[in-house]
């Protein structure tokens, strides 16, 4: 364009439009707290579904358990055959071979934790509980089996990590809420978890969230959200921000899932550098990376990396969008890699919703696979830095 100009006569050559198109702006992508209106949430009551142990009332709950937390102790009452509880000020730790258990949590501790050990479903009912650890995670689950926690009506609930966390051999504490087993969010109260030392929640099977909840997390450290074998959203308020270098916002090792709620991630970290070996790898930053397949369905799906090479979205296998929303804008510089607003290493394949993608410094979607849009749509238009596809 520099030539272009430098080179021209006087003449009826109006060059706003092309200046326009390099001078876009992305829509604003910022975290959201208000409230979502949504269909009741209809638990599963076939016991044949698949689905139908990730409801937490298709359970029964007659064995409860309270800790109460005060500064610097705990209190518990209640007991259960067949599950012992220890405390030490304000740590708590509980061993449960006694089927499924019901967990109340209320107070405030700055120097606490919950531990579980167990190979029996629970749940943690947070009523109002704020937990912080400086030496590790807030709650840490290293049982294999369901992880329920439920948010009473109302409830403001807190968990924090510290900076640097004091380990047990053999044992992972990976975030701030960390289980070994399946993590399933219900209720209608409100989560905020800060990480600081690790990730803010992470599971090292799957994680389930459900209409109703508000879940908050700020990680400055790790990857916001995370799931080894997958991510289902059916519903729900999430916000997620990380900063720390090569973070990832949301990862899902399994399939990623949007049935419905509003998901936001944003991701402010730049390119993380490690050499080991002689050998210097770079990470850079995604506000969602997914080793495998991404769906939406439903719902609003809302992603932004700012940082140097991030992407919106990472997709390590294909990515199919039926309905709801999805954008994902990536503003971030190009020094060690290049950002990108959608990066697909499968296929990509539309046929309903709404899609929005925007690169300030490359092509808004990079997709070595094919890619599909099927007929029908109201909207397909392709610019130098944006793709939107509406139907």
């Amino acid at each position: 364009m520099g030539l272009t100009m430098a080179s021209c006569q006087k003449d009826d050559t109006d060059l706003a439009d092309v200046i326009a198109d390099y001078q876009v702006q992305p829509v604003g992508i910022e975290l959201d707290f208000s409230a979502l209106t949504e269909a009741p949430d209809v638990p599963v009551t076939d016991e044949a579904d698949s689905a139908f142990n990730d409801y937490v009332e298709n359970s029964s709950w007659s064995k409860v358990i309270e800790i109460s937390f005060a500064d610097n102790t705990a209190t518990v009452n209640g007991s259960v055959s067949g599950v012992s509880v220890q405390t030490d000020g304000a740590h708590v730790t509980v061993v449960n071979m006694s089927g499924p258990v019901k967990f109340i949590v209320s107070g405030k501790t700055a120097n606490g934790s919950l531990k579980f050990y167990g190979d029996k479903r629970f749940q943690i009912y947070l009523n109002g509980a704020e937990i912080a650890n400086p030496k590790g995670a807030a709650i840490n689950n290293q049982g294999s089996k369901s992880l329920y926690v439920v948010m009473a009506d109302g409830s403001v609930n807190r968990l924090q990590d510290g900076t640097d966390y004091v380990m047990v051999d053999e044992e992972d504490q990976k975030a701030a809420l960390f289980s070994e087993g399946q993590i399933i969010f219900s209720g209608k109260g409100g989560l905020t978890v800060i990480a600081q030392g690790r990730g803010g929640i992470r599971s090292d099977d799957y994680i389930r969230i459900r209409p109703g909840v508000n879940i908050y997390v700020n990680s400055t450290a790790q990857d916001g959200l995370r799931a080894n074998d997958g991510i289902i959203m059916d519903g729900g308020v999430v916000n997620v921000n990380t900063t720390g270098a090569g973070a990832k916002g949301v990862r899902s090792g399994g399939v990623m899932l949007v049935n419905g709620g509003r998901l936001i991630a944003i991701s402010d970290g730049d390119t993380r550098i490690e050499t080991a070996d002689g050998v210097t790898d770079t990470t850079a930053c995604a506000a969602l990376y997914c080793d495998t397949l991404v769906t939406v369905n439903a719902g609003m799906l809302k992603l932004k990396a700012t940082g140097d090479g991030g992407k919106g979205l990472n997709a390590k296998q294909d990515v199919k969008v039926t309905g709801g929303s999805f954008q994902a804008v990536a503003t971030g510089t190009r020094e060690l890699k290049k950002p990108k607003g959608v990066k697909v290493d499968g296929n990509f394949n539309i046929s309903g919703g709404y899609f929005y993608s925007y690169s300030r410094r490359s092509d808004p979607i990079d997709v070595s696979g094919n890619t599909s849009v099927a007929p029908g749509y109201k909207t397909y238009e392709l610019k130098p830095k944006v793709l939107t596809i509406a139907y």
